[in-house]
């Protein structure tokens, strides 16, 4: 009896336990099956098929950037409209270019160069016949990797005028019969308007300054700010344009050399025009200047590249471009060409030299101590026509890179601006004071009407 009283305690307690344990099976297995909607669960990887809130965003950013110009920019289109004494060249772009503008003679014509571009297919070597009086044909192709060149055949005695248009991006040229030229910016062959801080750079000397300099005269500098109207130069990331930089760091630079040095300056633009090449050189030769110094902002397709360089050049080659005419007496004159001999020629540059040694340690010492990733690119050559084309010691210099956002940011900053001229004042006053009194202006061929 007690036995059977065990026996069934046993089975009664074997069956109660498997009941629970059957419970708590059944609890885990639906907990289980409910994990994937717990908010607090460990994140998983989606598959590739799933697309989770990070990979959308991913998605919409990659469509984005199929949209905006890579790599080099795409020259897409070029065409051409005749009006009323206006011939207008369009060449569509992709994106922001920067470009060179050239004019030649025999026969007469303009090129520009569009820098770090690409043409699309079916463009290169494209020839568009014009033959409305002002241009016979324009054309366009890649000469070289990276360079896209429009050439347009012009009427002798036309003048241009350029302008860079956004939304959408072109390149827009005007050429203009002189009579219809619009004045002043538009006139490619105009010098600096006279003003009373520089009545030097009428485009019609007087007769006294066509006339041999007096010896022991002061010391006269023609500084010559890059670039210019339509000319923008380099165009920072954020919009800071060379032209105008250059020329606040131009004048800058004027001031001190008339307040300290007594320095009688010339500058080949005083305002926003643009100036031929050829032409600054001739300002500086029929000014009988005693230095030049043309003052420039770099570019480099690398946003790393940042520093300080001075191109002096150790040929001569006269301008070729224009005679520039003047009134005396009465009557129509033209500047002679200038010549050098041998020993002026070595003159000359071995003064450019020392004057460019002289900045470059001015300016890199200057900077460098303001910023430690300013580099000493050093002194070079160069064929430069503003420093080919000048009689006197003339350098060039480059006074940071515009395309550096780093750089950029510090030339927004008038202290930094005003750093810069304090730095090219420097290095002249310091050529000057430690070079012979003997200058090149004074012993090189006079200039004078004929």
């Amino acid at each position: 009896m007690a036995l059977a009283v065990i026996l069934l305690l046993s089975l009664v307690g074997g069956g109660l336990w498997w009941g629970l344990h059957r419970a708590d099976g059944v609890k885990a297995s639906a907990a289980n099956s409910k994990q994937p909607e717990t908010t607090n669960s460990l994140p998983t990887i989606p598959s590739p098929s799933s697309t989770t809130p990070s990979s959308a965003g991913l998605q919409a950013a990659d469509q984005n950037e199929s949209i905006k110009p890579t790599g080099t920019p795409l020259v897409t289109g070029i065409e051409h409209h005749s009006g009323v004494g206006t011939s207008t060249v369009i060449i569509d772009l992709q994106d922001q270019v920067q470009y060179e503008a050239h004019r030649l003679t025999d026969p007469d014509r303009v090129y520009f160069d569009l820098m770090d571009t690409s043409l699309s297919p079916g463009l290169n070597g494209k020839v568009i016949d014009v033959k409305d009086g002002l241009i016979g044909r324009v054309r366009i192709a890649q000469p070289s990797d990276n360079v896209t060149r429009v050439v347009l055949d012009t009427q002798t005695g036309s003048t241009f005028s350029v302008s860079l248009e956004q939304n959408p991006y072109r390149l827009v040229i005007e050429v203009r019969s002189r009579e219809n030229a619009p004045q002043p910016n538009a006139n490619v062959n105009q010098t600096v308007a006279p003003t009373p801080s520089n009545p030097a750079a009428s485009s019609e000397p007087t007769k006294e300054a066509a006339q041999v300099r007096p010896h022991g005269a002061k010391l006269r500098i023609v500084i010559d700010p890059g670039h210019g109207g339509w000319d923008l130069g380099t165009i920072g990331r954020e919009g800071l344009l060379e032209k105008n930089l250059v020329l606040e760091v131009a004048q800058r630079l004027g001031a001190m050399l008339e307040k300290n040095l007594g320095a009688e300056v010339v500058y080949t633009r005083n305002d926003d025009d643009f100036v031929p090449l050829e032409q600054r050189a001739e300002i500086a030769n029929h000014q009988q200047a005693d230095l030049f110094v043309s003052v420039h902002a770099n570019y480099s397709s690398l946003t790393t590249a940042r520093g300080v360089e001075t191109y002096y050049s150790s040929f001569f080659s006269p301008p070729e471009a224009r005679e520039i005419e003047f009134r005396e007496n009465g009557d129509a004159g033209k500047l002679t060409r200038a010549k050098l001999t041998g020993v002026q020629l070595k003159t000359k540059v071995e003064e450019s030299r020392k004057l460019a040694n002289s900045v470059q340690r001015a300016l890199h010492g200057t900077l460098a101590s303001q910023s430690s990733g300013i580099r000493d690119r050093g002194v070079r050559e160069a064929s430069f026509v503003v420093l080919t084309g000048t009689v006197m010691p003339s350098v060039l210099a480059e006074i940071s890179f515009v395309s550096s956002p780093t750089d950029e940011e510090k030339l927004r900053n008038a202290e930094y601006r005003q750093q810069i001229a304090e730095a090219l004042y420097q290095g002249i006053e310091r050529f000057e004071s430690t070079s012979r009194k003997v200058k090149v202006a004074s012993a090189s061929p006079r200039l004078q009407g004929n």
